[in-house]
């Protein structure tokens, strides 16, 4: 199943709609840039925007205000359908949940087998912190210690840059075998 990429809706509507950057509708707009970036990035709702920024849209679309909130808010429904399917995509390739939990008993086996488990105490509790925290940096700087330690190879799918969702997730069943099956 391939996605048709579907952005914030504001990069979306102003992009799409009013065929402008981000950029200069912040300066049309009187809106500063690092405001607009801030909405995006923090993935606020079109609901929850400031009515002076519908305004501001209106008045370059040369729309009635209730025209661009409609349009906005289909953008916001695109957008979430998106990320839904994004979601069910990704899990429906790779499931997460099981690829590290194996990996964590795989790495417990190999402490295990070098008869050295008491040394993944302390990073296993830094491991639960930085999981608790979805402190994603935390998380690889002590997985690469423990990988380390018994100079195995850490997998690119762990070490890849991942949101806070997939943080709890591998890190959850990394830890949990880890500690608790081996």
């Amino acid at each position: 199943m391939t996605l048709t990429a579907i952005e914030h809706p504001i990069k979306m509507y102003i992009r799409r709609d009013l065929g402008i950057t981000v950029e200069q509708f912040g300066k049309l707009a009187g809106i500063p840039q690092s405001t607009l970036a801030t909405w995006i990035k923090r993935d606020r709702r079109v609901e929850k925007l400031p009515i002076d920024f519908y305004s501001a849209l209106s008045t370059v679309r040369k729309q009635k205000i209730e025209i661009v909130y409609g349009e906005l808010l289909e953008w916001q429904q695109r957008y979430d359908r998106y990320k839904q399917e994004s979601l069910q995509a990704i899990a429906e390739e790779q499931p997460l949940f099981s690829l590290a939990a194996e990996e964590g008993r795989t790495i417990y086996r190999c402490y295990r087998t070098r008869q050295i488990e008491n040394q993944l105490l302390e990073p296993a509790r830094r491991l639960r912190k930085a999981i608790d925290q979805l402190n994603a940096q935390s998380f690889i700087q002590v997985m690469i210690e423990i990988y380390g330690t018994v100079a195995e190879p850490m997998p690119t799918w762990i070490a890849k840059s991942f949101n806070k969702s997939e943080l709890k997730e591998i890190g959850q069943a990394f830890y949990n075998e880890l500690l608790m099956k081996g």
